[in-house]
């Protein structure tokens, strides 16, 4: 295997949850008449619209996949974690990147049975074409960029503890490491729904440190619990890609994404169903997502990694993949503008779903278009750049804008 090698088959993976993420944040946060569904009866459209709003997990998972990979190589080389500079440097930008979603660029969170919108600077100026700041709850929101940050140095730390001094070589202990602690987190993970409460009473009290530590740990959308999980069943797929054991993807994690998809659906067929509170419902959700995942991600491995007719096909969603944080960035800046553009000309556009998903559709023909247009100059000033530059000259190549 060539040093560094880039797996298409990831990027084609990373790609296709960044279109689905721009497409369902644009569709259903823009949703107008969404308060009045009935959600302890709720349509089947919107119940599956709301297990697949949150392919943001999906981002954490393939960073758990990536970051497997990249630790794996570095101790077969020298047997030592040399790279605990880079992964902290890397945690902190993470963590800069999830505060300016929150408060400035990112999509507003909705309160979706009360129709109350908490929106970030970006979405509320560009709606009411007037400087408006986000109330002081942005800052107290989880994010899939916060949970990839502490999964970033967690699952590091925990990898080289497992493969270091021939631990590399035990292939078997290291697949039941991670299996272990990632089901036992996702099993505990009903505590936040008990939990949950605390935050309100830090914000409330103004404890801002304890509400900030909430906010990493059991706040929505992506809090620790349970999603430190799927990036350690991320590095299970992981570490899988690196040993060339395409047989226990077959053999182990299909069979374990069908045990997951089964248990969230039972569960969840069983609770109240909501969008916007921590539920038992949720609960179960998270367990079908992680499944889903999983099988989503073995698959794509699986089917593309060694077809690359189809994946030279493609590009368009290695366009997407290439500069997923820019477009995840900006995302809610494109539709906003889109957004006002079609309040001006077509009032009231946005009373119905079909609309709306039809609003989703062309926001992501608007980024392929800029995506076309923007890869003649191998995407230039992107974020993706200006952290391959840094990285560069903190002794740290990436292979992040590497021309195919």
């Amino acid at each position: 295997m060539k040093k560094n090698k880039r797996y298409e088959s990831l990027d084609i993976l990373r790609g296709i949850a960044i279109i689905l993420i721009v497409f369902f944040h644009t569709s259903v946060y823009n949703f107008a008449n969404i308060h009045k569904i009935d959600f302890s009866n709720p349509p089947i459209s919107v119940v599956l619209i709301s297990f697949l709003v949150l392919w943001g997990g999906l981002l954490i998972f393939y960073s758990g996949i990536v970051n497997a990979i990249m630790i794996s190589r570095r101790i077969e080389k020298d047997n030592k974690f040399t790279s605990i500079k880079h992964l902290i440097i890397g945690s902190g930008i993470y963590l800069i990147i999830h505060y300016l979603l929150n408060i400035v660029f990112g999509r507003w969170s909705n309160d979706f049975v009360n129709n109350q919108p908490h929106m970030t600077f970006v979405a509320q100026s560009i709606r009411n074409l007037d400087f408006s700041f986000p109330h002081i709850t942005k800052l107290f929101e989880g994010s899939s960029i916060s949970t990839i940050a502490f999964n970033l140095i967690f699952i590091s730390i925990l990898l080289y503890f497992i493969l270091r001094k021939q631990g590399i070589k035990n292939e078997k202990k290291s697949y039941f490491t991670l299996f272990i602690i990632g089901s036992i987190l996702m099993i505990i993970s009903f505590v936040r729904v008990n939990l949950y409460h605390v935050l309100d009473l830090a914000i409330n009290s103004k404890n801002y440190l304890l509400a900030t530590i909430y906010s990493y740990t059991i706040a929505n959308p992506y809090p620790l619990l349970p999603y430190l999980a799927y990036g350690l069943f991320g590095a299970m797929i992981g570490l899988m890609i690196h040993n060339k054991r395409r047989d226990l993807l077959k053999k182990v994690m299909l069979p374990i994404s069908l045990f997951f998809i089964i248990f969230g659906i039972i569960g969840s067929m069983n609770f109240e169903k909501s969008i916007s509170n921590p539920d038992f419902f949720w609960y179960f959700k998270t367990q079908l997502e992680l499944g889903i995942f999983i099988l989503f991600s073995s698959l794509s491995f699986l089917l593309f990694e060694k077809n690359k007719k189809l994946t030279n096909k493609l590009q368009i969603v290695k366009w997407f993949s290439k500069v997923s944080l820019t477009v995840y960035m900006l995302e809610t800046l494109v539709s906003e503008i889109f957004r006002k553009v079609l309040d001006l000309t077509i009032p009231m556009w946005n009373q119905t779903i079909n609309n709306c998903l039809i609003f989703g559709a062309i926001n992501v023909l608007i980024w392929i278009v800029i995506l076309f247009f923007w890869s003649k100059s191998n995407f230039v000033y992107s974020l993706e750049y200006f952290w391959v530059k840094l990285f560069k000259k903190l002794g740290k190549k990436s292979t992040k804008l590497q021309k195919n």
